[in-house]
């Protein structure tokens, strides 16, 4: 009988190669940073703290929303305690004519002329980065967390709504029916990304007191400038609805930041409008 011959196998050079790109994928695929939904409401706290003590900045803003009629405007804005003064310099991609960059200068003038104006003007338009923050602040209590990987180097996870949380505020009830996702940067613990839907309609005293549509869209992107200071660098909000059956509810807004720097915090309104004065021409980043 002839005896029964085992063949030892050996790994080929093909097959070594697959198993070094097979561990390299999984080594990709571990979170570098924890992802205890706990960290969430470190970073909302942490957030918070930091606009109490949020530096005041300067930038380039490209809009187009309800504020610029459709138009996308961009402009050079410099933040002061009363809020950003803002000076047009372009719209639709075209320069200021000179006629509309006197009219321009003279309502700055106007503004400096009378500071109250200016803090009148920032009131009726709320600002993004506190309405995110009170988002956040909700995230732990009035929704599910689940962890979604890392994107960008930022810890993402998404969020549902708590089928037991009990809303106190229109605010809140409004909160209750977003679900997106939300990201944050170890171990700093600073909000890189937010991304919310409006999943359901939304009604106030059964309608008779107004509505917010289904399918409204708040997000932000946000941009580390130095060891303590962030901002937001890509908004983006879409939300109709009607309020008191009278007043229509309709925010529509998608900008651009760029050429963000922090600036003292003692500016004077005619020290930032003169450093709004137009600078050389850059190609446009909103279309």
């Amino acid at each position: 009988m002839t005896p029964l011959t085992v063949r030892k196998l050996c790994p080929t050079k093909t097959s070594i190669q697959l198993q070094r790109v097979t561990l390299t994928l999984l080594l990709f695929a571990i979170p570098s940073w924890p992802q205890d939904p706990g960290l969430v409401a470190k970073m909302a706290a942490n957030e918070v703290s930091a606009r109490q003590h949020q530096a005041h900045f300067a930038y380039t803003s490209e809009e187009r929303s309800t504020r610029t009629g459709g138009h996308l405007w961009k402009e050079n804005v410099v933040e002061i305690a009363d809020g950003p003064l803002r000076r047009l310099i372009a719209i639709d991609g075209q320069p200021m004519t000179p006629a509309q960059a006197q009219a321009e200068q003279q309502r700055i003038d106007s503004l400096v002329a009378h500071p109250g104006d200016l803090h009148k003007l920032n009131q009726a338009h709320k600002d993004d980065e506190a309405r995110a923050t009170q988002l956040l602040q909700l995230l732990s209590t009035a929704f599910v967390l689940a962890p979604n990987g890392e994107v960008d180097g930022c810890t993402r996870f998404t969020f549902q709504p708590n089928p037991s949380f009990q809303p106190a505020s229109y605010q809140e009830r409004v909160a209750r029916e977003m679900a997106g996702t939300v990201s944050l940067k170890q171990p700093e613990y600073r909000l890189c990304t937010l991304d919310a839907k409006i999943m359901r309609p939304v009604e106030f005293g059964f309608g008779m007191l107004g509505h917010i549509d289904q399918g409204g869209h708040f997000s932000l992107e946000r941009k580390q400038l130095d060891a303590q200071n962030w901002k937001s660098d890509r908004i983006s909000v879409h939300v109709t609805g009607k309020i008191l059956l009278l007043k229509s509810l309709a925010q529509d807004q998608d900008a651009v930041r760029t050429d963000i720097r922090v600036v003292p915090e003692n500016l004077t309104l005619q020290q930032a409008a003169q450093m709004t004065l137009p600078q050389p021409r850059t190609t446009s980043s909103l279309h």
